[in-house]
């Protein structure tokens, strides 16, 4: 590939190409989870879990990744069954289900391994990218105390679609190459976000949601 100058000096000085795909990736995908919010309408579970997604689903591929993130919900969802019974400190609780989402996965692997279930070389994922998904439990389960079930799968679901975006973007080799060679991006990315922040109006969520009124207001000002 044919480096911009300053690209070249980037890379010359430190800093691996890989390396910088992902944190260039990480501003575009912080920068999508602030349009989904403020111009869209979709919560998520905040900036970090998406941008962690992502980057994990770089690493399983996103069939895989979608497949551990399932299991890891599940057996949040399980924990959570069983631990509202029972009247616990916080941080015991979530102890708890860390311990619950390892033991669901060790038996998911051994499954996989057993009866193969059309899901090849599973072991070979790398335990980071792993680590990074089990992460979303902590994550789920406090929006679950918080707000409640169905408000909870909702945010997932953005969260979710959110990252498959981010993984979907700094997967693409053109999209990877073109992020390398114009690092301007960056500071771009931050008039955008400038803008964004500043933003007051109706979201598309709002507006899908209010249209009934928004054309009664249009056809009596008419």
């Amino acid at each position: 590939m044919d480096y911009t100058p300053f690209t070249k000096w980037v890379l010359d000085n430190g800093i691996a190409e890989r390396t910088l795909e992902l944190l260039v990736g990480i501003a575009i995908i912080a920068t999508i989870v602030s349009l989904a919010r403020y111009l869209v309408g979709s919560k998520s579970f905040g900036i970090y879990v998406p941008i962690i997604l992502a980057v994990a689903y770089t690493y399983t591929g996103l069939r895989y990744g979608l497949i551990i993130t399932a299991v890891v919900i599940a057996s949040s969802l399980l924990s959570f069954l069983i631990l509202s019974r029972i009247r616990m400190h916080y941080i015991s609780r979530m102890a708890i289900n860390y311990c619950l989402t390892i033991m669901s996965l060790i038996v998911f692997f051994v499954v996989v391994k057993k009866y193969n279930l059309g899901l090849p070389n599973m072991s070979l994922i790398q335990p980071l990218a792993i680590i990074s998904i089990i992460a979303l439990s902590d994550f789920f389960a406090k929006q679950q105390i918080k707000k409640g079930f169905k408000t909870t799968m909702l945010v997932l679901g953005s969260t979710i679609i959110i990252a498959s975006l981010g993984w979907f973007l700094i997967t693409r080799e053109a999209v990877s190459a073109f992020m390398v060679n114009n690092l301007w991006l960056i500071p771009a990315l931050i008039v955008v976000n400038i803008l964004i922040g500043q933003f007051s109006g109706l979201r598309f969520k709002d507006l899908l949601r209010f249209r009934t009124i928004i054309q009664e207001k249009e056809n009596v000002k008419k």
